[in-house]
Order: structure tokens, then C-alpha cells, then sequence
């Protein structure tokens, strides 16, 4: 595989294996809200409550698209229901697809807590937590500088307030199964323009493009 496409391949292994994470994480903390409440509606009530920042971010992070993308917005919820299949809907953002919304618009709109919940994981954990210190001393393998790095972290200020930031953004950042909708028709797109770009020898500039 060229070098350049690494990144790419990376992005494209690592994002199924975060869904499944989520998912697993999502269906041990309702189980485990259920346990401590005893009572399936206070469950739910609970396990919104652990989530609510992610969900926040996530539900703003569709409507503020939107909203810049022109595509006129109804219904706005972060009140979590109970679904009669069982399910759990933490929040939700409706809009309306007009003619003027096409496949783009819609995948945007849909990726939007996805790139909002990345960029705020990577702010914390740089400008927060100094992670980056801490990859170039496990770089070197000194064992007391990593030692010394991870007192540094755990002495950060409000270090279990970030750290459950984290945890509530990356458990809610990753996109619906209604939030992927308009991916396939979006990703056909550019895919057909990424294989004319190479056949016409425009490789180099598709590479520093992505």
C-alpha cells in the first residue's frame, strides 16, 4: 500500500471497530443503570444522564450544520425515550429534505458529531492532558520518565471531570444508522471522482487534496 494511503486505511479499520465498541458500551451501561435503579424507566433516565455532554455536542453538532448549510431545522431533543421495541432515542434534530438537499448536504449534516466529537477528544487530550508528551516518553522506553509523565497526568486539574468528558463525547459522537443515510450515495460520489483524478494522472494532487 503507498504511504500516503496509510492514514486513510487506518481511519477505514479503526472507525467500524469504534461503532462496535460504542455499541457494546451503550447496551453494558443500560444494563448496568438498570441494575442500580431496578426500574426500567429510571434506567433510562440514568443512562442519558451519564451520556448527556456527548449527546449534547451531538445533537448541536447536527443542528449548527444544518443550520450553515442552509437546510431549515424543526424539532430539537436531548430528552431521552424509551422506543416500544426496546430501543433507547437519547435526542434527536429534525430537518426537512427539500429539493435543495442532496446527498451531500445530508452526509455533512450526518458526519457533523462525528467531526465535532474528534475534535473535541483531540483538544482535550492535547491541551488538557499533554499527550503528546506522554507518546514521545513511551517513544523513548524510559521507564521512570513514564512513570514521572503519568503522575503528570493524574495530577492534572479536575482530572476525573475530563476524563469522563471523554468518556461521554466518545460514547456519543459516532454517527446513527439515520445519520449514515446519505453516506453511500456521498461516498459513490467521491470515489468516482477520486478514480477519474488517477486516471488522468492527477494522483499527486488527490493525495495533498485528502
Amino acid at each position: 500500500m503507498p504511504e500516503d494511503l496509510t492514514p486513510f486505511a487506518w481511519v477505514g479499520l479503526s472507525l467500524p471497530i469504534l461503532l462496535i465498541t460504542q455499541r457494546w458500551t451503550h447496551r453494558h451501561l443500560r444494563g448496568l443503570a438498570l441494575l442500580l435503579t431496578g426500574n426500567p424507566n429510571w434506567s433510562v433516565v440514568l443512562y442519558a444522564i451519564i451520556l448527556f455532554p456527548g449527546v449534547l455536542l451531538h445533537e448541536l453538532s447536527h443542528w449548527l450544520t444544518a443550520g450553515l448549510l442552509g437546510v431549515r431545522t424543526g424539532a430539537f431533543s436531548v430528552l431521552p425515550k424509551l422506543e416500544t421495541d426496546g430501543s433507547v432515542t437519547l435526542g434527536y434534530v429534525q430537518y426537512y429534505k427539500g429539493r435543495n438537499v442532496g446527498p451531500f448536504q445530508e452526509s455533512l449534516i450526518g458526519a457533523a458529531p462525528l467531526i465535532t466529537g474528534t475534535a473535541a477528544l483531540l483538544l482535550i487530550a492535547f491541551r488538557v492532558f499533554g499527550v503528546s508528551d506522554l507518546a514521545a516518553v513511551i517513544q523513548r522506553g524510559d521507564v521512570d520518565s513514564l512513570l514521572l509523565a503519568l503522575q503528570s497526568l493524574f495530577a492534572t486539574n479536575d482530572f476525573l471531570l475530563w476524563l469522563y468528558l471523554l468518556f461521554a463525547i466518545g460514547n456519543a459522537m459516532m454517527p446513527s444508522a439515520s445519520d449514515r443515510r446519505g453516506w453511500p450515495v456521498f461516498l459513490g460520489l467521491l470515489v468516482g471522482l477520486a478514480v477519474i483524478l488517477y486516471l488522468v494522472g492527477l494522483r499527486e494532487v488527490l493525495i495533498q487534496g485528502l
